[in-house]
Formats: structure tokens, sequence, C-alpha cells
């Protein structure tokens, strides 16, 4: 009988252990893909702010060169401080900066980062949303099309001085409007709020989406985040992209990733946000892996279902991760486990054979 008890004993555990195994080996290729990404070779963000600087795209090369300040190894800093400065001291020309100023607060125009500031300084002191409704109000009575979006943003950028966040917002989304940074899907979408503020008498909604807007310029710079509306969609997506920005190497991501790693964050569910900004390390081909084995790398490790203690937060996280470095060496023990416990089930069965 008790030969019969250890049989069974042997035969229990190494059914416990041939299911773990099981469930390792189905989470190979997942462990493969996050190895395969950390291999990537890291973004060079130097030479990407370089280019960016001899386009005069000093906002975006700022933003590019505050993320590898971030992200990038630490003996990295040192050339990427230096690249920073020599940016700053072009962008700081104050006679161009100031030509330029003038002109973005003069007519809501301009393809700099300067003109930019300009218009949006006009539309914090209502300046410029007084003049847009002017423009817009001249075309419609002489017969032309106003722009909706720019009449609905000034008459909003008014209401709004004494809120210094959603009137940033208003504004900024105003110049994206002018200098086609707006896509027509997010226009439409400010078309509606607008019209149904006039409808209900309250403009709650389209003052939350200059908000996230605001939200986003603060969490960057108003060039990178001019660069980041021109693949939102929808204020949904707004809102998702202004949460990101506020989280270090954030904007960055989303400047590098375009409208496909916004898309793919806001339908990827728990765990995006932290695998988009790891991806934004190794830059573009990080960014073309996440795209093509996303879904792979957000898969739950099996086991983590096992362990009913674990629930959800960071404990899990970190035995995911603890799972995933080491899946060879689990699932190596779990093996030898799987073996050990066969090998005494044959022999406890030859025991009973010989015996009986």
């Amino acid at each position: 009988m008790r030969d019969w008890l250890g049989v069974f004993a042997a035969a229990a555990r190494a059914a416990v252990a041939g299911l773990l195994v099981f469930l390792c080996v189905r989470d190979l290729p997942a462990a493969r893909a996050h190895d395969e990404i950390d291999a990537l070779p890291g973004f060079d963000f130097r030479a990407e702010a370089d280019a960016l600087i001899g386009e005069e795209r000093y906002d975006e090369a700022l933003l590019v060169l505050d993320a590898g300040l971030e992200l990038a190894a630490p003996g990295e800093r040192t050339t990427l401080e230096e690249t920073r400065r020599r940016a700053q001291a072009e962008q700081g020309e104050v006679l161009r900066r100031a030509r330029a100023a003038a002109l973005g607060a003069w007519t809501g125009r301009g393809d700099s980062a300067e003109a930019l500031g300009g218009a949006l300084i006009a539309d914090l002191f209502v300046f410029g949303d007084v003049r847009d409704l002017v423009i817009e109000g001249g075309r419609a009575l002489r017969g032309e099309d106003a722009d909706e979006v720019l009449v609905a943003l000034s008459a909003a950028g008014i209401g709004l001085t004494a809120a210094p966040g959603a009137d940033l917002g208003a504004a900024l989304l105003k110049f994206a409007r002018r200098v086609g940074a707006m896509s027509e899907a997010f226009a439409r979408h400010l078309i509606r709020l607008a019209q149904r503020a006039v409808r209900q008498g309250r403009g709650d909604e389209l003052a939350a989406v200059a908000a996230d807007a605001g939200a986003l310029a603060r969490g960057t710079r108003p060039g990178a985040a001019l660069a980041i509306l021109r693949h939102v969609d929808d204020p949904a997506g707004l809102r998702w992209a202004a949460r990101i920005a506020e989280r270090p190497g954030g904007a960055f991501a989303l400047w590098l990733g375009g409208r496909p790693a916004l898309a793919w964050g806001m339908g990827a569910g728990p765990g995006a946000e932290k695998l988009l900004l790891r991806a934004a390390r190794k830059g573009r081909a990080g960014m073309g892996y996440l795209a093509a084995h996303g879904d792979l790398l957000l898969r739950a490790h099996p086991l983590l279902g096992l362990f009913k203690a674990l629930r959800k937060g960071h404990p899990q996280a970190l035995a995911a991760d603890a799972l995933r470095r080491h899946a060879g060496a689990v699932l190596g023990l779990l093996g030898a486990w799987l073996a050990y416990e066969l090998t005494r089930m044959a022999a406890g069965l030859r025991r009973r054979w010989v015996g009986g």
C-alpha cells in the first residue's frame, strides 16, 4: 500500500511539474520577443537632434535631447548636453525670434517655434482671439466660408482667459488648425462640440479638450506638441497623449512613434504605456518592433495566473519580469523536477510490479 501511495504522490507532483513546464514553454515566444527588443541598439539621440537643428525645428530637437538625457546611457550625457546648449543658443537669437514672434502675434501664422510662441502670447492676452473672430466674421460677411474650428476656439479662448491651462490649449489648437497640424477628424469633433455648446448654453466639453491640449503643451514644447497633435483624431486620443506626455520620455515616445504609436497605445490596455516608453529607448527600430509584436510583448506570463497571492500592480510586474529574464533557467529547473518525479514514479511502479 505504501508503494502505491508513493507512486500516486510522485504522479501528482509530476503532473504539477508537467503543467508548469507546459506553461513556460507556451510563454517562450513572448520571452524571446522581450529579449529581441532589448537587444536592439539604442537610439542615436544626438544624430536625430542634429538633423532637427539643421531644419531649425528647435523645439523638436530639444524634445529629443531632453529624452536622451533621461533615457540614454550615462556616458552619452556630455555630448547631449553640449548639443542641447547649441540648440538653445541658436533658438535664442534675439533678432530672429523677435521678427518671427511679431509675425506670429499679428497673423497667427508662421512656420517656426517663435511664430507659434508669438501666436500663443497674442491668444493668451485675448488679442489673438478677437483678431481671429474679426477675420472669420469678415469672411462670412463676404460670402466666403468661415473656419468653424477657429471661430469655436476663439470664442472659447475669450471665455477661458481666466483658466490659463485651457486658454493655452485653445491657442495651441488654433495654431495647429492654421498651419495644417490638425487632422480633419479632430476638427470635426471640435465642430460638433462647439455646436453642442451653443445648443446647451455651456462649453464644458470644449473647455476640457482645450485643457488637455494645454496639458500636452506643458508636458513638452509647443513645436513638439504640434507634431504630436497631427496624429490625434479625437478628444480621447488627446487626453491619452496629454497623460503620456507627463511621464519622463512620454512626449518623445509619442513624437517618435506618431499615429501608429498613439493608436496602438490607446487600444492595447494595461501595460501599454510602460512598453511604449521602453520601445522609445530603441528609437524607430523599437517602435517598429512594437508595432509588429506589441500584442506578444503585452501577453501575461501564464504562471502568474497560478499565483493567487499576486493580484495586480508592482509585485505581479516584478514576478513577470523575473520569469521573463530567467525563462531558460526556470524551464530547466522545472524540467529537471519533472524528470525527477517521473523517475521516482517509474521506480515505484517497478518495485510494485517486482514485489507484486
